[in-house]
């Protein structure tokens, strides 16, 4: 069988959907619970690395959100005389 070559990325593109959804299937039933004995590490990979191919990547916290909260407190009503 002989390919076009315009058709390589349209078979490349169909491929990297169907393990985007096929691994993010199996993600989501392993945490419900329906496929218990299933170490999901190896499929998170998979769909971490599908959705980077893609430029999804996890956020990360910036400086600014890593750095302690401010508290500021409020001064109590003053009374009336």
């Amino acid at each position: 069988m002989h390919l076009d070559p315009q058709n390589h990325g349209k078979i490349a593109e169909l491929v990297r959907i169907s393990v985007l959804g096929w691994s993010a299937a199996l993600l989501t039933m392993s945490y419900m619970g329906w496929l218990p004995k299933m170490d999901p590490t190896f499929i998170a990979s998979l769909l971490s690395g599908t959705l980077a191919g893609y430029g999804i990547t996890r956020a990360s916290k910036s400086e600014e959100q890593e750095s302690a909260p401010t508290v500021i407190t409020a001064k109590p009503p003053a009374k009336k005389p």
